[in-house]
């Protein structure tokens, strides 16, 4: 009976052995570390304007204590020109990331951020948008050909030169005050500029510029869109809007217009949308739609207007927020959906003074520095069927 008993302790003995010996060929595997990783915190180069969330996609782990994301401290954030997560000011700037795990274990990961005026898009015209089709573009590269002397591409765009006296509409129909001059347009690192100027010509005190692609390029339907910066100041009225090829029901405004966006530089956080139609100017008809920009944006950042057009429906867009829908207009003796059935061609410029603002002027101060309308790309697409 001893002996048995004395066989099944050393039977016992050995398969606890067996036990012990498998546990310890199966180690811990420590992936993260005793002290603190901090995942997600990398230099970044982002635009003025643009929207930043300093915590967003920042974690934090250790084996001991797992995850302490909810413990990250950040440093710094007081010299980050950062109002309501909208970065306010172009400069090079720190912030430090630290997290602490419960054995005191200190970590941090310093991070530069870079603010530039805008990332120059130089692909622009290399773009797929679901449900449509590209059929037209320009992001001012200018690695054609047919680039004049201004950096323009002129197998897509032309000058309309002058104060409108040659195209029938004296002060361009809207008592307008400057003279449009080819050479107040720049292209500058894949960027249209259009300067306007406080200086005599043509009988007008002030020059700016005003492209179009009547001669180039028009479609019926689709969604036109540019990205534009706009500048501020009383008395400039900056516009991407679209006219008819050809006025099948008459004149202005019998056969339409369609205004993606025009703004008041006075006012720098609004844009505006509109389309005119009806009768024959005064019996011309107008609907349009002020969009506000959120706090920390404004016309002088870089921004996408886009309106889809459609066969009974115009919608309107600022940075791809829909704030407007037209669905109802007319051409006087015509039938619906006339005059928005025929192809428009591509407007872009800078009017000093005129009507759409109250004929008010500009101080001659903001012309200190210069006043400019920037272009990054303006595309055309078409839709799918």
């Amino acid at each position: 009976m001893r002996k048995m008993k004395k066989l099944k302790y050393i039977l016992m003995t050995v398969l606890l052995v067996l036990v012990l010996v498998g546990c310890e060929v199966k180690p811990k595997i420590e992936t993260i570390g005793d002290k603190p990783v901090i995942f997600g915190a990398m230099d970044l180069t982002l635009e003025k304007g643009s929207y930043y969330d300093p915590f967003s996609l920042i974690t934090a782990l250790d084996t001991e204590d797992g995850d302490l994301t909810d413990s990250i401290e950040i440093s710094g954030l007081s010299g980050l020109p950062l109002s309501n997560n909208i970065l306010m000011e172009v400069g090079i700037y720190e912030i430090t990331y630290s997290v602490v795990d419960s054995d005191q274990n200190r970590v941090e990961k310093t991070i530069t951020i870079t603010i530039v005026l805008k990332v120059v898009n130089n692909n622009a015209c290399d773009v797929v948008l679901t449900g449509y089709t590209l059929t037209w573009c320009d992001d001012f590269t200018g690695e054609e050909d047919t680039v004049d002397s201004n950096g323009l591409d002129i197998s897509k765009w032309g000058y309309q030169i002058g104060t409108g006296t040659a195209y029938g509409l004296t002060n361009w129909g809207n008592n307008e005050q400057q003279y449009y001059r080819s050479e107040n347009v720049t292209v500058i690192d894949s960027i249209l500029q259009i300067q306007a100027k406080n200086e005599s010509f043509g009988g007008k005190f002030y020059t700016s510029s005003r492209l179009w692609t009547k001669n180039t390029f028009n479609q019926k339907y689709g969604r036109f869109e540019a990205l534009i910066k706009l500048p501020v100041g009383e008395g400039l009225w900056p516009a991407f809007w679209l006219m008819p090829q050809d006025n099948v029901y008459g004149g202005w405004a019998n056969s339409g217009e369609i205004d993606i966006m025009e703004a008041r530089g006075r006012l720098p956080f609004e844009a505006t949308s509109a389309i005119h139609f009806g009768g024959s100017w005064p019996d011309n008809r107008y609907t349009s739609r002020s969009y506000t920009f959120p706090s920390g944006k404004s016309i002088n950042d870089f921004n996408l207007y886009a309106v889809e057009w459609e066969e009974t429906v115009m919608r309107f867009y600022v940075n791809d927020v829909l704030y407007h829908t037209v669905t109802n207009w007319s051409s006087t003796g015509y039938a619906y959906p006339a005059p928005f059935d025929q192809s428009f061609y591509i407007i872009l410029n800078l009017a000093i003074g005129g009507n759409f603002d109250g004929n008010r002027l500009p101080d001659v101060s903001i012309f200190e520095q210069p006043v400019l309308m920037e272009v990054d790309y303006v595309r055309v697409f078409a839709k799918n069927e």
